[in-house]
């Protein structure tokens, strides 16, 4: 059993004793307060990656555009050059021109709400959760908690190598968000690693300190 002197008679005294037996003053190990420094200190949160679905992805559609832009109009010219009449082809002009128009206005909407979609998605990594912003009017917010993160994995493409952006999936037990996918994020290796290496740590303690 522990023990210590007594400051008044110098004996001996248990350190689970109230009081001295032999003096009657007040334990020493009883009045002496917890040290602030001996009690585990809250973790401060702090961003380690934030970013956004990359533009690179915008490219592909761009091309397209250009591509039908190019392409219909030279097939609707190869066959009114060989219609058997003016008639014919005006009608085969109209109707290359009519397609190229279509499949460009398709092609427009959906690069615009690809571009809203991108503009709208934020991805925060910090040392204690992974957040989801998105909406461009509304916003809505969701988080995994590192410490319920049990796997995650990054996945590219051939074309996204080339492109140096990629997927990263992220699953937890977290019931509201058990999986989740940064899509089209730069580097995802390197963002899949720090997840990887941070959900570790989190998971070695407990007391946080969040930013609201």
């Amino acid at each position: 059993m522990p023990v210590i002197a007594c400051p008044d008679c110098g004996r001996d005294v248990s350190t689970l004793a109230p009081v001295c037996p032999h003096c009657g003053r007040p334990s020493p190990a009883g009045t002496t307060p917890i040290s602030a420094s001996a009690a585990p200190r809250p973790i401060k949160e702090e961003t380690l990656w934030s970013g956004s679905p990359s533009w690179a992805t915008l490219g592909g559609k761009l091309a397209f555009m250009l591509l039908v832009l190019i392409f219909v109009p030279l097939v609707a010219r190869f066959f009114a050059s060989r219609a058997l009449d003016l008639d014919a082809a005006s009608r085969i002009w109209r109707i290359g021109w009519f397609v190229t128009l279509v499949v460009l206005i398709y092609e427009l909407v959906t690069f615009l709400i690809a571009l809203f979609r991108i503009r709208s998605t934020v991805y925060t990594i910090t040392n204690q959760r992974v957040m989801i912003e998105s909406g461009l009017f509304s916003k809505s917010l969701s988080e995994i908690d590192l410490r319920y993160i049990d796997d995650s994995n990054f996945y590219q493409s051939v074309m996204a190598r080339l492109l140096g952006i990629g997927n990263v999936t992220i699953i937890s037990s977290d019931k509201s968000t058990p999986t989740y996918v940064l899509r089209n994020i730069k580097d995802p290796r390197t963002v899949r690693e720090t997840i990887r290496a941070n959900a570790y740590q989190v998971s070695q303690r407990q007391i946080f300190t969040r930013a609201t």
